[in-house]
């Protein structure tokens, strides 16, 4: 007989053994997934680095809301060192990709932001997607 929550937590971790399996074979949603569990701790050890690790997999193939999930992680200094630039480049390449929680979280960051510090997100975000054009879908 399961403690209360202990069958919740079991579900998690056969959550991240199949993302797991799926995120080997470069499906990016998976990466995504797994990133979240990393996030939140659910199914494994909170970890941020590993978090911001999958979640770049998944951006890197163009999914929107792993983009918007890096600028956050960039935004807080969680598994990366704290830069608004970079998280605004994320943001601004996520928001191209159609993501309203992205484009919400750019304008908020732009508030908090220096006019050169946008500039320099805007011009980081072109270099990445010129590096990796696979970033837009």
């Amino acid at each position: 007989m399961y403690e209360k929550g202990q069958g919740v937590e079991q579900d998690f971790k056969e959550a991240v053994k199949w993302f797991r399996k799926s995120a080997d074979q470069g499906y990016a949603r998976a990466q995504f997934n797994l990133g979240v569990m990393y996030e939140k701790g659910k199914g494994v050890e909170q970890d941020f680095k590993e978090a911001v690790k999958r979640f770049r997999k998944a951006a890197d193939q163009g999914l929107a809301k792993a983009q918007s999930n890096l600028g956050v992680m960039y935004e807080k200094g969680q598994g990366v060192q704290k830069d608004a630039a970079i998280a605004y480049a994320w943001w601004n390449i996520a928001t191209a990709n159609g993501n309203a929680t992205a484009k919400k979280n750019k304008g908020i960051g732009a508030k908090r932001m220096t006019a050169n510090q946008i500039a320099e997100g805007q011009k980081l975000s072109k270099e990445m997607i010129n590096k990796n054009p696979k970033l837009i879908n």
